[in-house]
């Protein structure tokens, strides 16, 4: 009974890793993007933009929702690893030093995210498969996923009640560095990415998540009744 839990416990994880991992990266998407600003009633940001040798004063301008959804791509892809460079215009500093080196240190954290998320993949499937020679990889599925959900709806009432102290850990976790504190009032990437962003997002991930392991779990336990009421009349 111990081993099975144990077992239980280390699919659990694995399946929580991943599945946060993956969902990231599919919620990081610029249809995602569209829809929390749509959902928000945003149409339009504005962004200070950088002095220029005709106006040496920096000047506040309109963004328009489908060109903020195209930096966001930009950064996206940066940052998920599908493209090298960073978010930029013509070469003009649209974004700080700081907001620069600070998207560098997220591209390095969600590379890092990736490479588990790949070995809690591999860690998930071994114990399944070990499962099925027992004949227990339903059981398995059904208790691993329950026990996954109830993790992340966890943290998810937490961050309800709690979201601005959870975020800022989180960021004193991973950018020990300090460099994720930016000036609300000049910061282009506060702008581009406000607090209903985060939010959204956040609540997407944790949402979807649990639907599908609950989901899973469900398929499994049925499939556990229907193998038991097999076994019953075959008796």
């Amino acid at each position: 009974m111990n081993s099975y839990r144990v077992e239980v416990a280390v699919f659990a994880i694995a399946l929580t890793v991943f599945g946060l991992v993956a969902l990231a990266l599919v919620w990081s998407g610029d249809w995602a993007y569209e829809g929390l600003a749509n959902l928000n009633g945003v149409k339009q940001t504005t962004f200070i933009l950088p002095a220029s040798p005709v106006d040496p004063r920096p000047v506040e301008a309109t963004i328009n929702l489908p060109t903020a959804i195209s930096w966001h791509h930009a950064w996206a892809t940066y940052v998920t690893g599908v493209s090298a460079v960073p978010a930029i215009s013509f070469g003009l500093p649209v974004f700080s030093q700081d907001e620069y080196a600070h998207m560098a240190d997220v591209r390095a954290v969600f590379r890092g995210a990736e490479v588990a998320a790949v070995l809690a993949l591999f860690v998930g499937l071994y114990r399944v498969a070990r499962a099925r020679r027992r004949g227990e990889a339903l059981s398995l599925l059904r208790a691993g996923g329950l026990i996954a959900a109830a993790i992340v709806a966890v943290i998810g009432v937490v961050a309800v009640f709690a979201f601005d102290p959870l975020f800022l850990l989180f960021h004193e976790v991973f950018f020990p560095q300090g460099n994720f504190l930016f000036d609300p009032a000049t910061s282009n990437l506060l702008r581009l990415y406000p607090e209903w962003y985060w939010q959204g997002v956040t609540a997407g991930v944790g949402v979807s998540f649990i639907a599908v392991t609950l989901l899973a779990a469900g398929a499994a336990h049925v499939a556990l009744r229907r193998r038991s009421n097999t076994y019953t009349r075959a008796a």
